[in-house]
């Protein structure tokens, strides 16, 4: 059955979405006292966007689109911004050179819910089959415990929308370009490493290909992907004195040894930690749900997912994992196969989570990182 005005569905869940969102946003941050200062914005403040989401990340964000990673490296905070990715912070960069009158906040703000917006309409238009899954993919996404993300200046958004390119140039055979855009994606966060997984496999799994062909195809897609990610790294070696300032520099967000499944040994280390065993849960859970739909997955896609899960480890505790689930898409399009009493069950857990998150985000309460 052939999808009906995609743009339609897409904008009542990103509307709907967003105002929910943003009323959250202006009660939490007008009502809750501000973690930081210690006193509640002002009622009209919290009306002011900026001063409801321009917190935590984008704060970081904005310095290195206003400066660059030069700036300040005599200080730690010039040094610590070498653990951010640059593709995000530099595309807004780009927008402020061309229309200098705007904020960083509203030019990255507008960039993010753009990248979403196109990121969903390839979603219901390349990757959904059917009518009655379109609304379900959209209600997962949209609902999801750490989808306010996609719509302030954090790099999610963008994210989201390399992941999704990747995976239709994948699906269309186009492994060159869905290498260039994986290798993008890991300059925009680090768990975009996993992505050359999607094109890589599945080209090396295509059978209408000679086997020739597949190993120059498969190594062509590596060496695309690499360019962008040895760009970044070149940069850092130019500008901070290390190809990996990116590693060595975690030691300044207090993680010196960042290594696979680090944050399990932190139940341990931590176990007072709250945060550790509320973004934890969610690591398990969603963990679960791809043991369970991984079969129904592509090969390179389930892959994906799993090296995703496993770059989320590599801190002293779990962090933000609610976050980090948003753009595996593939597992959002096998959940939505299954019984709609499973994703109803979800979808409750995210939305009860997502307060909560939300609430700690505009009050800069650690339990949201």
């Amino acid at each position: 059955m052939a999808l009906k005005s995609p743009w339609a569905t897409i904008a009542a869940w990103f509307v709907a979405s967003r105002l929910v969102i943003f009323a959250i946003g202006v009660v939490g941050v007008g009502s809750f006292l501000n973690q930081r200062s210690g006193v509640a914005t002002e009622s009209l403040a919290a009306l002011n966007p900026e001063a409801t989401w321009q917190k935590w990340d984008a704060e970081w964000y904005e310095r290195i689109a206003l400066h660059g990673y030069a700036y300040e490296l005599e200080s730690a905070k010039g040094q610590a911004a070498a653990a951010f990715f640059p593709l995000y912070p530099l595309t807004v960069r780009t927008v402020m050179t061309v229309l200098p009158g705007v904020s960083f906040f509203w030019a990255a703000t507008i960039l993010s819910n753009l990248f979403t917006s196109a990121a969903l309409l390839l979603i219901v238009t390349s990757l959904v089959s059917f009518d009655d899954l379109r609304g379900r993919v959209l209600a997962t996404i949209m609902t999801s415990a750490g989808s306010f993300y996609l719509s302030i200046p954090y790099s999610e958004g963008l994210f989201l929308l390399l992941v999704v390119g990747t995976m239709v140039a994948t699906r269309a055979r186009r492994y060159e370009l869905a290498g260039v855009l994986a290798g993008l994606s890991a300059a925009t966060r680090v768990h975009g490493l996993a992505l050359v997984a999607v094109p890589a496999v599945a080209c090396w799994l295509d059978r209408s290909l000679t086997a020739r062909a597949r190993f120059a195809r498969s190594a062509a897609t590596v060496a695309l992907f690499a360019i962008p990610f040895l760009i970044y790294l070149a940069h850092l070696a130019d500008v901070q004195g290390s190809w990996s300032a990116f590693v060595s520099r975690q030691e300044l967000w207090d993680n010196p040894s960042p290594y696979p499944f680090q944050a399990l040994t932190g139940f341990f280390h931590y176990p007072r930690r709250m945060t550790a065993w509320l973004h934890g849960a969610f690591w398990f859970l969603y963990v679960g749900l791809l043991i369970r739909y991984w079969r129904q997955m592509p090969l390179g896609e389930a892959v994906f997912c799993a090296g995703v899960f496993v770059i989320s480890t590599q801190q002293e505790a779990f962090h933000g994992i609610y976050r980090y689930v948003v753009p595996l898409v593939p597992l959002t399009l096998a959940l939505t196969q299954d019984r709609p009493e499973i994703q109803r069950r979800l979808i409750a857990i995210n939305l009860i989570f997502g307060v909560l998150m939300i609430l700690a985000f505009v009050t800069y309460n650690r339990i949201t990182v």
